[in-house]
């Protein structure tokens, strides 16, 4: 384990790592009293690979961060994980000549799932790895080779975004292998609400997307709301409440409440310019901004 020291306190084709943004991550924490939002000062976390790609991030517990990173070797990508209590960080992929992407905890009990970029550079696959190094891991669904993103719905069913012409969302059992197909033109962020609904932003032309919900039990859809301009990235609190990034901003709205985005709060006093992809757990919110 290595020590962050002070830091906390103050759907595509993957790019080579040499194109990849530099980005950093930052944590703040929400108010939420079901009327007015609220979110706190942030706090830097990249402090440990200032000028690089730390991106992705997903929440294993409301302590542990996984994120995205190209600290050990600018060529390829790795899944580390932060320990934001202990103020600490640790690498869970180290394969040779292969870009991890995407963590995703919680999948299947005591493993961590990912997007491999094979040493092929064009393969792209769905991986499960074990959090306690025990083994190597395996392939998930071996047929689909242009996973560029996934959220499970269940312990058997993900939803993915295919990295076709066009690109797709479709919905795969890795059990039989089955797969089915929910739209196409969709964005990259999919997020499951209360094993329900699948949300999504889909695309409908290149200026105008739409929120929009999926019924798992029925697979009816609803469109929710349009997205902020040229966003597509966003995060649902405990009680439905939808956040999503443009610009240094941070906005919010909820389906049974508001018909507009509000704005939370404005970060860009703090050199918070372009705010990317989000995660949530509980009260913490965790940002990328992307600097380029």
């Amino acid at each position: 384990m290595k020590t962050l020291a002070t830091v906390l306190t103050m759907c595509m084709t993957w790019q080579l790592a040499a194109q990849l943004p530099s980005t950093d991550l930052y944590m703040l924490k929400i108010f939420n009293n079901g009327e007015k939002l609220r979110i706190n000062t942030p706090q830097y976390l990249s402090g440990f690979n200032p000028d690089g790609y730390n991106n992705q991030p997903a929440f294993a517990s409301p302590h542990e961060l996984y994120i995205t990173s190209d600290m050990y070797d600018e060529r390829y990508t790795d899944i580390v994980s932060l320990d934001l209590l202990a103020r600490q960080y640790r690498r869970v992929t180290a394969t040779d000549s292969i870009s991890e992407y995407s963590p995703t905890p919680k999948a299947i009990d005591d493993y961590i799932s990912c997007i491999r970029v094979e040493k092929d550079g064009n393969t792209q696959s769905l991986h499960l790895y074990p959090t306690d190094h025990a083994d190597s891991g395996r392939r998930l669904l071996p047929d689909l080779a242009t996973i560029g993103y996934h959220e499970w719905l269940s312990d058997t069913e993900l939803a993915l975004y295919l990295v076709t012409t066009p690109q797709s969302m479709v919905i795969a059992d890795i059990e039989n292998g089955s797969v089915r197909e929910v739209c196409t033109e969709p964005g990259r962020c999919m997020r499951v609400y209360k094993g329900e609904q699948l949300l999504y932003v889909h695309k409908v032309r290149s200026d105008v997307w739409y929120l929009k919900s999926y019924d798992l039990d029925t697979g009816g859809e609803a469109v929710i709301i349009q997205t902020l301009p040229g966003s597509e990235d966003f995060v649902i609190l405990v009680d439905g409440t939808i956040l999503m990034g443009s610009g240094s901003s941070i906005y919010y709205m909820h389906p049974d409440r508001d018909t507009d985005w509000q704005e939370a709060t404005d970060l860009y006093q703090y050199g918070i310019r372009n705010i990317t992809r989000l995660a949530n757990s509980r009260n913490k919110l965790v940002i990328v901004n992307k600097k380029q």
